[in-house]
């Protein structure tokens, strides 16, 4: 029987306190914010719809791409085929045998566009003992590169990826999904397929490490009234899309949608396309980043089911009625927290925004938005509220500088909020070529690059067993390829080393599906003499380095490790892209549930960090972009996810100026998330933090580490009253930075979440006294948009004074400011 999309949202209102098991309070919010949703919120707009609709499709295809679909295609030359496949999975009950890179016709995939090869794709992302929905929690020990040669795959039911899996197709010649007339499932790409008993087969806020890449789905083939999706996404960090497309007929009856979203704590996409259906995106998550989102053709380009926040940058929406809907829940019970929309063209819709905001609506700061560089072409209105028009748009172009809505401090508060504003003065230094808008680059995939250019590490003896000393031959072949202009291609493994590994500039680094590189022992091993593991560029180098999809952890005690130290001065475009620090909670780390368990007194034995990531003040020009810095709270590896307690100092901090951070996350550090010191030209969203689970036991005075002024480590003396825990947020004596999206999370106290409740609960939001600092009379010029706290009493303080309470914000569960400055003009 046809599984419906309707059917699967039905299941979800019951199963969401099971997929957000580790917080319950959070579980039960989101559950009633979907659960008021009936059924009909979402085709209630069809028949309205229907009338703009018949004009807009008048001269529409179905295809609006033009894809040609063929039969059985010739493969073009692409590296990542063509290089020998040695990816070992290290701590695998059986690496021997195990295989890390799977071609789909290997497994008897056709691609012919008229086989079913359902089968064969799903044979070749589960053989192997991987780890399946529903079965398996979470895994490091079974990764899969699940490759797709060009041509046309016909499929009947979703394709599942199991946990840990990358799905690439062939850059230079994207193969085609497509689904058949009778397809029955959720998705194309069910990422999170719901079981049996109603739950889904993972927490979704647990699924980590996959991608899919290089890929068209095409669902015309299913008749457009039928409800059908491309992708069921679920997801949390690191995690992306990139380079997909998504095909539906276009029509003003449609049940499609492209891309779902129902729960998670995400989560960053780049550079996808989709036309035609209902939804174009029908999206709910705790916090998302989507850049290059293309949608034409849809009733709906994005449906906002429901956030905490979410930053669209570099969007187009084409041709829909309304292209982005933050309704749900209506006025008295809206489910949309905050979102921000920058850098943004919209052409050819009816509405841009449609919102339910209103001075009185509830709760009090739900439906935040900001709207910063917006081209409107032919858009007649620009925000559609309650009551008709909030504000006008254009049947012809017109540019949205700044505009918003929800509780602005500037920096006291709170004043509700809903105009205009003069947005901020955007430094050259930050733009695009020729561009007002800020510098962006994707993921590079070397798609042009021949197999020649590529070294393999292994190839140059590097073994990534997770035990051999793999130092000296990874720094050779780091070296030499630098200089001789190749790219280092680092084959699926755990690459132990004993001392730090330099990376010059002219540097190429790609992995295979999370390759990892383990620091042990080593230098690393005086909490008081900090050493980098991975340094980029050293003070005095200039120049470019490209590094992406690549783990970096620690093994045992290393107190004294710098997991990556950023010391490049760096061309446009030099940066590092899905590239994650893991530390602890792993097989391999000794830093699991049996060494570091909850409760234990604070052991040597596990601190294991001295901090993620450092970007030095000779560091200028780092883009980093999907990459979180995660110490671990539960044990990937471990069958039950049995929390740990594992001790790191320090998450990032970022002493250069010039620096992108699109979609970074920094989790679990015991002194601070992100510290931005002594810099400028700072451009940053989403970011996402959580303080370490174990605080206040021991709290952030007497944690572990002792704090270092010549790094200026907050020394915490004049906490505000309450708990007085790592910060998420801090920002010390600098200047132009601007900060599109911030949610910063304290859950717990000693692992308890009671301190966390929602307002509706009872909740009291005081895990901590304090979560964003700003400090120093060199501070000026801050810009936070659409600032998110959870269980901190105060939202932001200013040199030791809170500026704003929680209690003054309420959202859909955190606490929302949607416009936040301080010292600007």
């Amino acid at each position: 029987m046809q599984f419906l999309f309707w059917a699967a949202v039905s299941c979800l209102f019951t199963s969401y306190t099971n997929a957000l098991v580790d917080l319950p309070a959070v579980s039960k919010v989101v559950d009633a914010e979907l659960s008021a949703l009936p059924l009909s919120q979402y085709t209630a707009n069809l028949a309205a719809a229907s009338t703009t609709l018949s004009t807009v499709y008048a001269n529409a295809t179905a295809h609006a791409l033009n894809l040609k679909v063929n039969a059985a295609v010739a493969d073009p030359s692409y590296w990542l085929k063509d290089i020998a496949h040695q990816g070992l999975a290290a701590f695998n009950s059986n690496p021997s045998s195990y295989v890390v890179f799977r071609n789909v016709k290997d497994y008897g995939a056709k691609g012919d566009g008229s086989t079913d090869d359902t089968a064969a794709i799903n044979a070749a992302i589960s053989a192997g003992g991987r780890c399946a929905p529903g079965t398996c929690q979470s895994s490091t020990v079974t990764p899969a590169v699940v490759y797709f040669p060009a041509g046309t795959y016909i499929v009947s039911t979703p394709i599942i990826p199991y946990y840990l899996t990358q799905l690439i197709g062939n850059a230079n010649s994207l193969p085609v999904i497509k689904a058949t007339a009778g397809f029955t499932g959720l998705g194309l790409i069910d990422a999170d397929p719901y079981q049996n008993s109603g739950n889904q087969g993972w927490t979704s806020t647990n699924v980590f490490y996959r991608q899919v890449r290089n890929l068209i789905l095409d669902l015309t083939a299913i008749p457009a009234a039928t409800a059908a999706t491309g992708i069921h996404w679920p997801t949390a960090q690191a995690t992306s899309l990139q380079n997909v497309q998504i095909i539906m007929t276009a029509s003003a009856s449609s049940q499609q949608q492209g891309i779902f979203i129902e729960n998670g704590s995400g989560g960053f996409m780049s550079d996808v396309t989709i036309t035609g259906g209902l939804y174009g995106a029908n999206i709910g998550n705790q916090q998302f980043t989507m850049r290059n989102l293309v949608i034409s053709n849809a009733v709906v380009g994005i449906s906002q089911i429901w956030d905490w926040g979410w930053t669209y940058q570099g969007i187009t929406i084409s041709s829909c009625t309304t292209a982005i809907s933050l309704t749900n829940g209506g006025s008295s019970a809206q489910n949309v927290g905050s979102v921000n929309i920058i850098d943004s063209t919209i052409t050819g819709c009816s509405v841009f925004v449609d919102s339910v905001w209103t001075t009185s609506s509830s709760p009090a700061t739900a439906g935040s938005l900001v709207i910063e560089n917006v081209v409107l072409n032919n858009v007649p209105t620009a925000v559609h509220g309650t009551s008709g028009t909030i504000l006008a748009g254009t049947t012809g172009s017109m540019t949205i500088t700044g505009w918003g809505q929800g509780h602005k401090y500037t920096p006291n508060g709170p004043t509700t909020w809903q105009g205009s504003f003069t947005p901020v003065a955007r430094p050259g230094a930050l733009l695009g070529s020729g561009t007002n808008r800020y510098y962006t680059k994707s993921k590079p995939q070397y798609a042009a690059s021949p197999v020649a250019s590529f070294v393999s590490i292994r190839s140059a003896g590097a073994k990534g067993d997770g035990s051999t000393d793999d130092t000296t031959a990874i720094q050779n072949a780091i070296t030499s390829a630098a200089s001789s202009g190749k790219i280092v291609f680092f084959d699926h493994g755990v690459y132990k080393i004993t001392n730090t590994l330099y990376i010059p500039p002219g540097s190429r680094i790609v992995g295979e599906t999370y390759s990892v590189i383990m620091a042990s022992g080593g230098p690393w091993t005086n909490k008081a003499s900090p050493v980098p593991v991975i340094q980029v560029g050293k003070s005095g180098d200039s120049g470019s380095v490209e590094w992406s999809d690549m783990v970096v952890g620690t093994q045992g005690s290393c107190p004294g490790a710098i997991l990556i130290e950023w010391n490049l001065s760096a061309a446009s475009g030099s940066g590092m892209w899905d590239v994650h620090t893991r530390i602890g909670g792993f097989k391999g780390s000794n830093l699991q549930v049996a060494q570091c368990p909850t409760g234990a007194a604070v052991s040597s034995s596990c601190m294991a960090a001295y901090m993620s990531i450092h970007i030095t003040s000779t560091g200028t020009g780092a883009y980093l972009e999907n990459c979180w810095f995660w110490t671990a709270d539960h044990d990937l590896d471990d069958a039950s996810s049995t929390r740990v307690s594992v001790y790191t100092g320090r998450g990032m901090l970022v002493e250069a100026n010039t620096v992108w951070l699109y979609g970074t996350a920094v989790e679990h550090h015991a002194l601070y998330q992100y510290q931005i010191a002594n810099t400028h030209f700072i451009v940053a969203g989403f970011i996402q933090t959580e303080t370490p689970y174990w605080q206040p036991v021991p709290n952030v005075l007497n944690q572990p580490y002792p704090t270092n002024s010549a790094i200026n480590d907050p020394t915490y003396s004049s906490c505000l009253s309450g708990n007085c825990n790592a910060l998420g947020l801090r920002i010390l004596n600098s200047q132009n930075i601007f900060i599109y999206g911030a949610g910063l999370y304290s859950f717990f106290n000693n692992y308890d979440t009671t301190c966390s409740n929602a307002p509706s609960s009872g909740g009291t939001e005081n895990c901590q006294s304090e979560i964003f600092s700003i400090e120093g009379a060199g501070t000026n010029n801050i810009w936070v948009y659409s600032l998110s706290t959870i269980g901190s009493q105060s939202m932001v303080v200013q040199d030791g004074t809170s500026l704003a309470a929680w209690s003054d914000n309420v959202n859909v569960y955190p606490d929302t400011i949607s416009y936040f400055t301080y010292k600007v003009g």
